[in-house]
């Protein structure tokens, strides 16, 4: 390594003279972002090129600048608009070229969109005389490979990375020794409703996934909720910081990959000093081209494959608008799209869209009816599966519109809900009856929310009952025997009309609490019992519930059920419970004589009327006597 300036002596030149060479005209690809050649680009300052078009994946700030500042001189094509809050130099869409990540490498080898000259920086060589692209293979490797003319930066501070990063000495016309820190990617501070959307995020996530991230920066909060997952894997667009913990600390070890067994995959790195000093000559992470790493076939190759990016609005339908909420936000196709269908052919897989549900800036909904003229959707309604805010996880694979409709009202800012309602209904997107529905508090959610192992390791999920529910609700209905339907309506009921469940399943914390507890995976979870109490305003005590499938009675659900909303009711100021039970319901008297207070009862007509107050502790109970 120390012999190379002699041996690419008749290459190496100033960055003046290696600009010199640049014709008027000429495309120019230059790295980009985090690998800009910033050195090389303030020598195209003061060259006397004109009329050049300049081409990035994303653009720095030295292009950028260059550009605008040289508007007669220079243009500048990106395939990403920058957030105009990102920086001061950001540009508009009229010069974005709608590709995916996996497309632009062909573009450039096809010469659909011809490279003149490429300028890029690199390592330096290795002793078989080839110099690694370092943090940003992505498209660069493919514009090198097309170009008329090869100038590289020659950087003693960019990492020699592996995979296939490498250029031969012989592809370089000049190269440049300049030595100059690498930009680096500041950590955005984190608010509550972030925490809540990586919080989610982790309850998709299980042992042995592959993970995706998009070009929004993944905060080190998700990756502390994955901490207790192990034999996860990486096939990503871009390796940061956080991803390193979990590397060392052996969460991400790769395991189950088909191929690449044991390594990350990414297509280029974004992050601080301690990231490039992480990845140079690391064996344990490979970068290769975009048309490489996101490719769908490729992609789903992983089993389990999970892919999370950001979204910046979703209608009713589903459709994705894409970009991020954050100041290092970028707007464009990138690779989500390719990594949302990897994820989808993948077995076990899941697409993953996050977004915040208002925009920070002007507070309106980010869940709107419909988009506007100049909205580009960057996702159909096929590609997301989840969608996630702060308020919740909505589900979307293989829901009609009206089903996708409420699931993302749901999850919408509780001050937009009505709206977002009312508009639905306009567009015939929801029943012509749907009411604006109600449902708990976050409070609530959070207090009530639990995962139990019940009898026989039946797992199961525990959580207050969501109007989206209503389907699940009613195959519960319909799982049941006549006697059990009798035992719960007192009357041989035969159907589950829309207008009677909707009512039943929309329950805010001023009527009282239903909980529901699931069983099965997101995508084909059911509900196999529900219970609750219905405050009163006029009585102390609160009306008590329970409807349990037969095919999971005698695992102590309704027990457990009834212990649990015993609690939440005393933390709430309910004063007791009271319920009718048909005298030949032996085993609902059954559980409720279990309770620790003292019950009253009258029976009437074949129907046992019982209430208990919580401040009346039977008499073994307050000697501990069994």
């Amino acid at each position: 390594m120390q012999h190379w300036k002699t041996r690419f002596a008749s290459k190496l030149v100033s960055a003046e003279e290696a600009v010199s060479r640049v014709k008027n005209g000429d495309r120019i690809y230059l790295g980009s972002t985090y690998s800009e050649p910033r050195t090389m680009i303030r020598a195209l300052r003061e060259a006397s090129v004109a009329d050049a078009e300049l081409i990035q994946f994303l653009s720095g700030p030295e292009a950028a600048s260059l550009a605008s500042e040289d508007s007669d001189r220079f243009s500048l094509k990106t395939f990403f608009v920058d957030s105009p809050s990102r920086s001061a130099n950001w540009r508009s869409e009229a010069d974005y070229v709608p590709l995916f990540h996996s497309q632009i490498p062909d573009f450039f080898r096809k010469r659909r969109i011809p490279i003149d000259v490429a300028i890029v920086q690199v390592s330096l060589p290795d002793r078989l005389g080839r110099f690694s692209l370092g943090i940003s293979v992505d498209i660069s490797l493919a514009a090198v490979q097309s170009a008329r003319m090869v100038i590289a930066q020659v950087n003693p501070r960019m990492p020699r990375t592996l995979g296939d990063t490498f250029i031969p000495g012989d592809r370089i016309n000049y190269m440049v020794e300049a030595e100059e820190e690498l930009s680096e990617l500041p950590e955005e501070p984190r608010g509550w409703r972030e925490l809540a959307i990586n919080k989610y995020c982790a309850e998709l996530i299980e042992d042995g996934s592959v993970l995706q991230f998009g070009f929004s920066d993944i905060s080190r909060e998700l990756m502390s909720h994955l901490q207790g997952l192990r034999n996860l894997g990486l096939h990503t667009e871009i390796f940061t910081d956080p991803l390193i913990d979990l590397i060392e600390s052996g969460v991400i070890d790769n395991s189950t990959k088909r191929i690449y067994r044991g390594i990350s995959l990414a297509t280029c790195c974004m992050g601080t000093r301690r990231l490039y000093d992480y990845v140079n000559d690391n064996s344990l992470v490979e970068f290769y081209p975009s048309d490489v790493v996101l490719n769908p076939g490729f992609i789903a190759s992983n089993d389990k494959m999970v892919a999370i990016n950001m979204a910046i609005q979703v209608d009713l339908r589903g459709q994705i608008r894409q970009g991020g909420p954050t100041p290092t936000a970028f707007f464009g196709s990138g690779g989500d799209h390719d990594f949302m269908r990897g994820a989808n052919l993948s077995k076990q897989g899941r697409s993953i869209v996050c977004l915040l549900s208002t925009s920070e800036r002007t507070g309106r909904s980010n869940i709107v009816p419909s988009f506007g003229r100049k909205a580009a959707v960057m996702m159909n309604r096929g590609d997301a599966n989840f969608l996630i805010t702060e308020y919740g996880i909505a589900y979307l694979g293989g829901k009609s519109v009206r089903e996708r409709a409420m699931a993302l009202i749901e999850v919408a800012h509780p001050e937009h809900r009505e709206s977002l309602l009312k508009k639905a209904h306009e567009m015939g997107y929801v029943y012509r009856n749907q009411f604006y529905f109600k449902m708990a508090s976050p409070e609530v959610i959070t207090r009530v929310t639990t995962d139990r192992v019940f009898k026989d390791g039946l797992q199961a999920h525990v959580r207050p009952i969501k109007p989206t529910d209503e389907p699940m609700i009613k195959d519960l209905f319909y799982h049941l025997s006549d006697s059990s339907v009798y035992f719960r309506y007192f009357t041989p009921r035969k159907i589950m009309p829309h207008e009677n469940v909707q009512n039943y399943v929309n329950v805010s914390d001023d009527d009282g609490l239903s909980i529901v507890v699931t069983v099965g995976p997101w995508e084909d979870f059911r509900i196999i019992a529900e219970a609750r109490y219905l405050a009163d305003q006029s009585n102390e005590f609160a009306d008590v519930s329970f409807m349990v499938d037969e095919n999971f009675h005698g695992r102590g659900l309704a027990t457990f059920l009834l212990n649990y909303m015993m609690e939440i009711a005393m933390e709430r100021g309910i004063k007791g419970f009271k319920a009718d039970v048909l005298f030949s319901n032996t085993t609902m008297l059954r559980i409720f004589d279990k309770v620790p207070y003292v019950q009253r009862q009258e029976l009437y007509d074949g129907v046992v009327s019982l209430k208990f107050r919580f401040d009346e502790l039977k008499k073994s109970q307050e000697t501990g006597i069994e």
